[in-house]
């Protein structure tokens, strides 16, 4: 039988908070790319709390071998945490538009905005935070922001709190330094709820960081800048293969 940890690396999806599989489908991705759907978000939901750390592990125990883990968002701190806790597996990681932390607090009054008033009570704060306004202006023409619309106003908000409070476990910063594979952080130029300064942190203090600015992205930059996302998995597949990308 085959050594899993000898196979060639998957490249695993992971989305932002409140998004699906879905989420991907302008993005040009790399050929037989995994795509993971976090409980609550395209698949059932948890029926204990979602943690960072259980996340983590889910991901790594739901796809054998090594990987490479790319993330969005909430997604991108889910393959932070899963590079810390499973360096034995993770071979590289591309965060975008994340941080190494997040605020507790912050985190927790969104899930109580989601969870008292329902989705229709934080669809536009929420957009605003996701999108630029070009692209608002433009809605319903507007795909990413029609997708997520739609998305938003059908998720069950005891769900969405539970991404929220998951995202408020999230602190990566104290063990950066420890991510010894490749590690490419993502900031968008546009991005309103994670600024470029949370992605320079994580590239600057990752042993083989480093930073990548799309001017033009939002948060959702897979959303509204797919094209631009696409080609910068690309290189960093090239980059953390040892291949000039």
């Amino acid at each position: 039988m085959a050594d899993p940890q000898r196979s060639d690396p998957s490249v695993v999806l992971l989305p932002p908070v409140g998004n699906d599989a879905r989420t991907w489908d302008a993005v040009d991705l790399p050929d037989a790319a995994r795509l993971h759907q976090f409980p609550g978000f395209g698949r059932p939901r948890a029926a204990s709390p979602l943690t960072m750390a259980g996340l983590a592990d889910e991901v790594v125990a739901a796809h054998p071998g090594p990987l490479h883990l790319i993330g969005v968002s909430m997604g991108g701190m889910v393959a932070l945490n899963a590079a810390l806790r499973h360096p034995d597996r993770v071979v590289s990681v591309l965060v975008a538009c994340t941080g190494a932390s997040a605020s507790p607090a912050v985190m927790e009054q969104r899930a109580v905005a989601a969870e008292t008033g329902g989705m229709a009570a934080v669809l536009e704060d929420t957009l605003s935070r996701w999108f630029t306004p070009q692209a608002l202006a433009m809605a319903p023409a507007h795909p990413g922001v029609a997708y997520a619309r739609e998305l938003l106003l059908g998720l069950d908000p005891a769900a969405f709190a539970a991404g929220w409070r998951a995202i408020a476990t999230h602190d990566t910063a104290p063990r950066l330094g420890d991510l010894g594979m490749p590690v490419t952080a993502v900031a968008g130029g546009q991005d309103q709820a994670s600024p470029r300064s949370r992605s320079e942190e994580i590239a600057s203090r990752a042993p083989r960081g480093r930073l990548v600015v799309v001017d033009e992205a939002p948060h959702m930059i897979q959303l509204e800048q797919p094209a631009a996302l696409g080609r910068v998995i690309a290189e960093h597949l090239e980059w953390s293969a040892g291949r000039p990308g």
